[in-house]
Formats: C-alpha cells, structure tokens, sequence
C-alpha cells in the first residue's frame, strides 16, 4: 500500500474515494514547518492549494494520510495534474505513534502566482474535508477567510456543486 498526504480538496473521505476506490483514511496529522496556501495557478486560471515551507517551527498543515494501493497513483496523479503544475514529494509524518512515509503533491514554482482566488466550490471542498476531520477551529476559520470566486464555466460549476452537495449529505 501506498500513503497519501492531502490538505487540500481531497481531504473529504468521499471525495478521494470518487476519484481513488481503494482510499482508506488512516487517520489526521499535522506538518510541521509549513503553511496552507491558495496559491497553485490552475489550468482553469483559478487557484489551488499548496503546502510550502514556512521556516518557522510554530507553522503547521492538517491533514489527513489515506493509504491506496498503488496501482491507483497514476489515476491520482492525473486528478492533480502531477507535470502540470504539481510534482509529488515524499514527506515523513506521525500519527497515533506510527511513522508513515507519504506521497503528497507540492506546487512547482511557475505554478505559484500569488494574489489569485479559488473557486468557490473548490474551497467549500476544502472547508468540508476539514470540518469532517475535526480539525482545529482556528485552522478551518483561516480557510473560510480566504476570498473566492465564482466558477465562470456552468457545467464545471454545477458538477462541483452537486459533489459538496453530497458531501454535505455524507454520513
């Protein structure tokens, strides 16, 4: 099996499931050294979500590790455009005194424009994942702080709202 770090859309059990079967939560942790920005220039011109050093040891990421197996990490790479604008790194995370060595997807330094905003669903994503999670409140108010824009693309717009639709409806 292989291990997945997400901080991003993919947070929420349903949505990795959609697009990975075999994810299976193992459990939430935390990155230290680093910070959650909406800073990943999306091929839709929109943001996504990055995790990058901080330098500072106060600075942390929550998250959620998902084991897949692994002849799965292709059709993820895919979702997140892994060569276009993501690149994966392994990093070592605690959890429930276990060491986990995770994959998870970093931006690649063309891709970081700052001063671009997510789509609205796509943050809602990641505020749903969140509050699943139990994550911190101060963590999922600084989330829900960041501005967003609507989706200009209707289809792509409903599709993604029907998707939080149903992960709000997830039990």
């Amino acid at each position: 099996m292989l291990y997945y770090f997400a901080y991003g859309s993919n947070l929420h059990p349903l949505r990795i499931m959609e697009r990975v079967p075999s994810a299976e939560l193992v459990g939430v942790a935390k990155h230290s050294n680093h910070i959650l920005a909406f800073h990943k220039k999306s091929i839709d011109g929109s943001s996504k979500c990055n995790m990058f050093n901080s330098g500072t040891g106060s600075a942390m990421v929550y998250g959620a590790i998902y084991k897949l197996k692994p002849e799965h990490k292709n059709e993820l790479d895919r979702f997140e455009g892994k060569g276009y604008g993501y690149i994966d790194k392994r990093i070592q995370l605690k959890q429930d005194g276990n060491i986990y060595t995770c994959f998870t997807y970093s931006a690649q330094q063309s891709y970081i424009v700052e001063n671009l905003k997510p789509y609205h669903w796509y943050k809602e994503l990641v505020i749903l994942g969140a509050q699943y999670l139990e994550f911190p409140g101060s963590y999922i108010s600084s989330i829900e702080a960041i501005e967003s824009m609507q989706d200009h693309d209707p289809k792509r717009r409903k599709e993604n709202e029907m998707l939080v639709d149903n992960i709000i409806n997830y039990r």
